[in-house]
C-alpha cells in the first residue's frame, strides 16, 4: 500500500515539473492555418474555388446569364423580324411612310387593272379635278359596294393584316395595333388614297380593321414561327422567306429601302406639278399628258 502511494506522488510531481516547465512569456502563433501542404488533414484538404453567387432556378449565376444575354443582342434579328420590347413610335412612324408610299404605287397600279375588278371608270382614274371628286366621294359614302368579293373578303382583310403586324413589330399590344389598323385603313386609305376614285365602302371599313386583326395576329404568330425555325418552310428556305415576305412586307420593303445600306432616306408629298422639274413636264407634255394644275406625286430621296 505504501509503495502505491509513494508511486502516485512520484508521478504527480513529474507532471507538475512539466507543466510547470511551460513559458508563459514566449508566443504561440493560435491562428488557423489552411495550407493543404501542412495540414495533417491533407487528404480532405481541396484548393478548388468555389462560386457563392446567387443561383438562378434554372442553375445558372447572374454573371451567366449577362454573359447570355450580352450574346444574344449580338445576334438578334433585324427589326422587321422581330417584335420590339416596348413601344418604338419612331419604327412606326418609319412604316407608316413606308405604307403612304405603298398606297400611292397601289392606286397607280391599279388604274392600269380592268374595270370590271376595280369598278373606276377612266373619269374616276383621271387626275382632272382630283380634289373636288374626293370632296364628292366622301360626300356621297359610305355606301354598300359591288366589288369583288376576292377584293372585299381576301384582300382587304389581308391589308388590315398587314396594318395591324407593322404595330405589333413596333411593339404595341393586341389592342392597340387593331385601333392603329383602324386608324390606317379608315382615315389614311378609303377616305384618304381611294376616295379620289371611289366612295367610302361599308364593307372596307368594317372588314378590313376588324378581319385584318384576327388575320394580322394569325401572320404575326406564323413569322414568329418561321424565324424560331431558322427562316425555313417545310426544310426550305427560300419557301421561308417568300413566306416571311408576305406575312410582313411592309416590313420587308422598309429593310430593302432603308436599312440595307444603313443611310437616310426622306419620303415627302409633292404638290408642285412634276415636282417643279421642267424637263419631266416637257417629258409629259411631249406624251400627250394634258396639263392640270392639280399635281400629287411622292417624292423620296436615298441618301448613300
Amino acid at each position: 500500500m505504501k509503495k502505491q502511494a509513494i508511486a502516485g506522488l512520484l508521478l504527480g510531481c513529474t507532471a507538475s515539473t512539466n507543466a510547470f516547465a511551460l513559458d508563459t512569456n514566449s508566443a504561440y502563433d493560435m491562428d488557423y492555418q489552411d495550407d493543404c501542404s501542412t495540414n495533417i488533414y491533407s487528404s480532405y484538404c481541396s484548393n478548388a474555388s468555389f462560386d457563392f453567387s446567387p443561383m438562378r432556378l434554372d442553375g445558372e449565376t447572374p454573371s451567366k446569364v449577362a454573359e447570355n444575354d450580352s450574346l444574344a443582342q449580338s445576334t438578334q434579328l433585324p427589326h422587321y423580324l422581330r417584335v420590339s420590347d416596348e413601344r418604338d413610335w419612331d419604327y412606326l412612324m418609319e412604316q407608316s411612310y413606308t405604307i403612304l408610299g405603298l398606297s400611292v404605287a397601289t392606286v397607280g397600279l391599279m388604274t392600269f387593272l380592268p374595270e370590271s375588278i376595280t369598278k373606276w371608270d377612266s373619269e374616276d382614274s383621271s387626275i382632272k379635278n382630283l380634289g373636288s371628286k374626293w370632296k364628292d366621294n366622301v360626300s356621297q359614302g359610305p355606301v354598300w359596294d359591288k366589288d369583288e368579293h376576292f377584293l372585299n373578303y381576301v384582300m382587304h382583310p389581308y391589308f388590315g393584316g398587314v396594318y395591324y403586324t407593322a404595330a405589333r413589330h413596333a411593339g404595341f399590344n393586341e389592342f392597340e395595333s387593331f385601333l392603329y389598323s383602324t386608324t390606317m385603313s379608315t382615315f389614311f386609305w378609303e377616305y384618304g388614297v381611294e376616295a379620289f376614285a371611289e366612295v367610302p365602302s361599308i364593307q372596307d371599313l368594317f372588314v378590313t380593321p376588324f378581319f385584318g386583326a384576327v388575320v394580322g395576329e394569325v401572320m404575326l404568330q406564323q413569322e414568329l414561327r418561321i424565324t424560331e425555325n431558322g427562316g425555313e418552310v417545310m426544310g426550305s428556305e427560300t419557301l421561308g422567306s417568300v413566306s416571311l415576305f408576305f406575312l410582313n412586307p411592309v416590313g420587308h420593303i422598309h429593310y430593302w429601302v432603308t436599312d440595307a445600306w444603313g443611310d437616310e432616306t426622306e419620303v415627302n408629298l409633292a404638290y408642285n406639278a412634276w415636282f417643279s422639274n421642267g424637263d419631266a413636264a416637257q417629258y409629259a407634255y411631249d406624251a400627250g399628258m394634258p396639263y392640270t394644275d392639280q399635281f400629287i406625286g411622292l417624292e423620296v430621296k436615298l441618301k448613300f
